[in-house]
This record gives C-alpha cells, sequence and structure tokens, in this order.
C-alpha cells in the first residue's frame, strides 16, 4: 500500500483534503498546550492533560503511521428578509453531524485500502478512527502533514478551503511511506481582522483563546455565569464570525458533500420557532446533527438569552 493509492481512494471516496504524519509524539504542539493549560484556557471538552494529548500510541498502541482527512463544509447563502427575527446556527452544526460523516468517509476510505490488501495478498490494516472524540490535536496532526497552517483565529487554515473543513485522524497498524509534507507558512501577517471581529475579545495575541468569552464555546458549555449570559446575542450555537471575516475564507468554492447541504431557513431558523421547539421537533431537526449533543434544553436557554440581550421584540 502507498501514499499514492490512498490519495486516489481518498479522492474516489469524496476526501477533500488528505496527508499522512508520524506517530511520534507531538511534541511541537506541547508548550502551547500546556501554556493553555496554565492559564486556565483549557475548556473541559480536550478529555486529557496536555501530555495525553501529544502521545498518539495512548490513543492506539498498535499505531505505525497516521492519515489525516479534511473535508469541506463551506455555504454561503443571501441575507433573509426577516433576518432581524432569525437567530444563526453556524456551519459546525449545518446538515448531518460531521462527525458522523467523517468517520463514514474514513470507513469507506480504510474499506477501499483493505479490500486492495486482499486482492494483492496483502495483510488486513488495523485502525482507529478519531474526529473529536479522543485527546488527540486534530490540528496538530492536519499541521504536521502539511494541509494548513494555524491561524490566529484559532483554526487551521489550507489555501484550497480556508478554515471551513473539518479534520479527521486515522492511526493504522503498518507502516506507509510517505514524502515528508512541506510545511505552510504562517499566512497571517499583520492581519487582525478575526481578532477585531470578536464582539468579547476571546482571541489574544500569540494565537491563544480565552474560552469564556468565545461565543461558541459559552453556547455549548452547560451552565453559564451572569456575565457569561450576556455574551450571547447572535449565535444559537456555534459561531462562524472570525472565520467569515478572513481573507482566506472569501470566495471558497461550496462543499460537495451532500450531507452538510442546508437552506438558508435552516441554517437562520425564527427564534420563536427556537423558543416553542418541543421534544420530536427537536429530535426531526437537531438531534443528528453536530449541536444535538446539548439537547433541546440547551438551545432553548441559548434562544431565551438572545432574545434578551438583543431585545429584539422591544
Amino acid at each position: 500500500m502507498t501514499e499514492d493509492i490512498i490519495r486516489v481512494l481518498a479522492k474516489q471516496t469524496g476526501i477533500d483534503l488528505i496527508g499522512f504524519f508520524s506517530v511520534e509524539p507531538l511534541n511541537e504542539c506541547l508548550p502551547y498546550l500546556i501554556r493553555r493549560h496554565q492559564k486556565g484556557f483549557s475548556t473541559g471538552f480536550e478529555g486529557g492533560e496536555p501530555e495525553d494529548r501529544i502521545n498518539y500510541l495512548r490513543a492506539y498502541p498498535e499505531a505505525k503511521t497516521g492519515i489525516v482527512i479534511g473535508i469541506n463544509n463551506y455555504q454561503s447563502f443571501q441575507e433573509l428578509s426577516d433576518a432581524k427575527n432569525r437567530i444563526q446556527i453556524a456551519s459546525v452544526s449545518w446538515g448531518e453531524d460531521y462527525h458522523r460523516v467523517l468517520k463514514r468517509r474514513m470507513t469507506q476510505l480504510m474499506e477501499r485500502i483493505n479490500d486492495i490488501q486482499r486482492q494483492t495478498g496483502g495483510v488486513t490494516i488495523q485502525y482507529r478512527l478519531f474526529v473529536d472524540n479522543s485527546p488527540l490535536v486534530d490540528r496538530g496532526s492536519a499541521y504536521r502533514a502539511g494541509l494548513g497552517f494555524y491561524g490566529k483565529n484559532n483554526c487551521l487554515i489550507n489555501h484550497q478551503l480556508g478554515s471551513f473543513f473539518f479534520i479527521g485522524q486515522i492511526l493504522i497498524d503498518s507502516v506507509i511511506g510517505f514524502e515528508p509534507p512541506l510545511l505552510p507558512e504562517n499566512g497571517c501577517g499583520s492581519c487582525r481582522r478575526c481578532l477585531d471581529a470578536c464582539p468579547h475579545q476571546a482571541l489574544g495575541e500569540g494565537f491563544s483563546l480565552e474560552p469564556t468569552k468565545c461565543i461558541s464555546y459559552l453556547s455549548q458549555k452547560k451552565f453559564l455565569s451572569t456575565d457569561e449570559e450576556v455574551r450571547l446575542s447572535t449565535y444559537l450555537y456555534g459561531c462562524d464570525l472570525c472565520q467569515k471575516v478572513c481573507p482566506y475564507n472569501q470566495d471558497l468554492e461550496e462543499t460537495k458533500e451532500k450531507a452538510f447541504w442546508v437552506d438558508a431557513e435552516t441554517a437562520s431558523p425564527p427564534l420563536d420557532e427556537i423558543l416553542a421547539l418541543t421534544n420530536k421537533e427537536f429530535k426531526i431537526r437537531y438531534e443528528k446533527t453536530a449541536c444535538g449533543w446539548r439537547g433541546k434544553k440547551s438551545l432553548i436557554r441559548n434562544a431565551q438569552l438572545i432574545k434578551k440581550n438583543k431585545k429584539i421584540y422591544d
């Protein structure tokens, strides 16, 4: 099995980006992770201490090679005429839950790889899939594989897809020879559009992020302080503000992944509809999306805070 064959199979499977990385500890990320931890900027969603997050063998002891994929999730819509009565759902939660979609695509890729292994008398490759479901640093692996550079918005930025792509990892128990990638240079320069676009200045110098000021984090947090509650005024779940202003996210090609396709009304639902959301409606509309994991109560709480903070009907 070779890098070239896997790249062809990935394209056939609907995967937009693919790269390969060594499974030595991700030591290049450790200073940043430790600094973030010491400052109290961990969200609690990471699932491990800094040392856990850089060790691939703790996630899969048999790992010999890493494969990382990226799938475009960009879509754009015209503003609706009644936009003032609607609220935003960030692109991370458009369509089917990206965790499911990426795992499905990675499973399909590995099945194709192992079909060829069987046809050629090779050994079946064992593997583990990861999409935000382990302490591993997805962006760290993608950077090591040459898929993008770290942006000031804390996203990984690819010159083709900007930052609108989801990352998945595959650790396999076989050695795949691959050409060491050229690591892209940081392309942010003196630009600070994302820093200035963040309403509560969650983004700091030195590629830092203060979660309690980040709308995306707060929309997912189970319990909010009084100070945190007043920061929810635009997005029901997630936030795209720092991505929308990025120069690398202009004039992007829209995703070909049909599982992510939504219309403008779905991406920006009426506030009143969310406030009146029933259990049945939640299951139909949101349970299988990335925002479904927090449940109906969190969405309604966020909608109530948005209505209060924006004073839409006053």
